[in-house]
């Protein structure tokens, strides 16, 4: 196990780290920072072939995080009073097309969305709410002919203002709207504070008052919607003075007025990332705190790795990775800012993940706090294998609006107790395709709900000569791919023509054009998830005619 030790004397902290077993449910989560494309996008959205290389960049990236086990994605999707999807409340942000206020031509926010919930990741929303910019750039300005009474100004930048009650209004409705429009599964609220800045808060209980206002209005505009959607913020990393250790004058509750405890008391939050860029005692025993108030809700410290980068404050791995299995040994999940310095693998913490610390993947945590009833056991699960070495596992299922997660193991019943044996999360899905693994011969299917309440098991069924149930087929025939493009015949399609690829269970996943490259017609699938898909090209009446079978599976 992982021991957190404390001198008196010299009051620092050693750890020590050993094994800890990796549990089933752990929330693993990056922020994902659209301002000024610092982690996405890299390039801009000005035309057809601009927006799909822009999509492909957060394919990779998303790719990337699921291959190291993160499940959960928060997306900043209010930026500065700007957005990335079509609102009527606030413009475009520059970020995606390069023009402030001017729409990329496609939604951000539901492409990432889909492909999110296509590799079982979860999806949050990241508000920033109270800054709005420079005073007289376009965010700030679109609110200061729409909203002026809610704008306050501190320098050059505009924030709203937390004092005004129609600031708690005008949150829960923009909140409101996007859990209307999006199948996401949380809001983030970010900044949901008084700036350091603001030099006459007076009383703080009051200002404690403004801000849970906030706070609350959004909480119950969103679950007016959506009930499931996991409510989130970001509060500063220290949340008061505590018994073990003096905040140094900068804390959540007693300087910003952040009651962050309070929210999850009432009910108000679900889950808090409390922004933990600190190192040895400064983050510790306030992690530690955290846990201890959380009343039995979701704690997921936020860790700055951005601090290894030798730009920044050069810190070594080893900070980090004491940091992770600590938060591990207390029953906490961890989410990192940001997304960038993850995989960049920044002093090799990419790897490190990867391999180390998160080799398989896990849930989720449920938010079981809420009285719902668990979703239905699947029915009629069935296995077929393929002499190509593939295996198909089916199922039927009568729930609405549940995902599958697949379990698997040697021995029968499978425990779906144990992270090991967790093969694939958060299906959409009644089906999966897989490689076959001999040490893998019985399987476990169990629906999970929108709050991640998982049914009872569907395990796998023996046949009277003690195997499993199996059907077997012809082998499949699959199209060349040469370095991330499928290779095409130019008597079935045509330079410039438009191809969708659907999943085996025909969810369209991608689409791309044929192109001649290096003498070669062919299309770029690079983006896609490994995995088994079919080839379609669209004729000039919209009708689509199947090419054939890819593999982008690596064994």
């Amino acid at each position: 196990m992982c021991i957190l030790c404390n001198s008196s004397a010299q009051n620092t902290y050693f750890v020590t780290q050993s094994p800890v077993e990796q549990p089933l449910h752990e929330m693993r989560a990056v922020w994902l920072t659209t301002i000024g494309g610092i982690d996405w996008p890299h390039s801009y959205s000005q035309s057809q072939l601009s927006a799909e290389k822009q999509q492909k960049e957060l394919c990779a990236i998303l790719d990337q995080l699921v291959a190291a086990g993160y499940n959960t994605v928060l997306i900043q999707t209010r930026i500065r009073a700007t957005t990335i999807f079509p609102s009527d409340l606030e413009p475009w942000d520059g970020c995606l097309s390069g023009f402030p206020g001017k729409s990329p031509g496609y939604d951000a926010l539901e492409y990432a969305v889909k492909e999110c919930h296509k590799r079982g990741m979860k999806l949050h929303a990241w508000v920033v709410t109270i800054p709005v910019g420079k005073w007289n750039k376009t965010g700030c300005t679109s609110l200061r002919k729409t909203h002026p009474e809610l704008l306050k100004k501190i320098g050059d930048e505009g924030f709203m203002n937390p004092e005004h009650s129609g600031t708690s209004t005008y949150l829960a409705n923009f909140c409101r709207d996007i859990a209307e429009r999006y199948d996401i599964d949380g809001i983030h609220l970010d900044y949901i504070r008084y700036p350091e800045t603001w030099k006459a808060i007076g009383n703080r209980d009051k200002g404690r008052e403004n801000i849970t206002r906030i706070v609350r209005a959004v909480h119950d505009a969103v679950k007016a919607v959506k009930p499931w959607v996991m409510m989130s913020c970001s509060p500063v990393g220290k949340y008061a003075d505590t018994k073990r250790k003096w905040s140094h004058g900068w804390n959540a509750r007693d300087v910003v007025c952040q009651d962050a405890v309070r929210w999850l008391d009432e009910g108000l939050m679900d889950c808090l990332f409390p922004m933990m860029y600190f190192r040895g005692e400064n983050f510790y025993p306030f992690a530690i705190d955290w846990q201890e108030r959380s009343n039995g809700k979701i704690i997921t410290p936020g860790l700055g790795i951005y601090f290894m980068h030798p730009r920044e404050k050069n810190w070594p791995l080893s900070d980090i990775t004491q940091e992770l299995h600590v938060l591990r040994q207390y029953g906490m999940g961890n989410c990192l800012f940001r997304s960038k310095f993850l995989t960049d693998n920044t002093k090799g913490l990419y790897d490190y993940v990867k391999d180390t610390y998160s080799p398989l993947p896990s849930l989720q945590p449920a938010m079981k706090w809420y009285d719902v009833r668990k979703p239905d056991a699947v029915t009629s699960l069935a296995t077929a294998y393929y002499t190509d070495g593939t295996m198909k596992l089916s199922w039927e299922s009568e729930g609405a609006d549940v995902r599958y997660n697949v379990y698997g193991s040697d021995i029968l019943p499978v425990d779906v107790t144990k992270a090991e044996n967790l093969l694939a999360a958060e299906l959409e899905t009644p089906c999966v395709v897989m490689p076959q693994s001999a040490s893998v011969r019985y399987f476990a299917v169990t629906a999970t709900d929108r709050y991640g309440n998982e049914s009872e098991p569907r395990q796998s069924v023996k046949s009277s000569s003690g195997s499993q149930q199996a059907e077997h087929h012809t082998p499949m025939a699959f199209l060349p791919v040469v370095k991330g493009r499928v290779v095409l015949d130019g008597k079935d399609v045509t330079d410039g023509q438009l191809l969708v690829v659907k999943s085996v269970e025909g969810v369209e996943m991608h689409s791309c054009f044929a192109r001649y490259q290096d003498g070669h017609l062919s299309a770029d699938i690079a983006s896609l998830p490994q995995g088994y898909y079919s080839l379609y090209f669209i004729n000039k009446k919209g009708h689509q005619h199947k090419i054939g079978n890819l593999s982008v599976f690596s064994f």
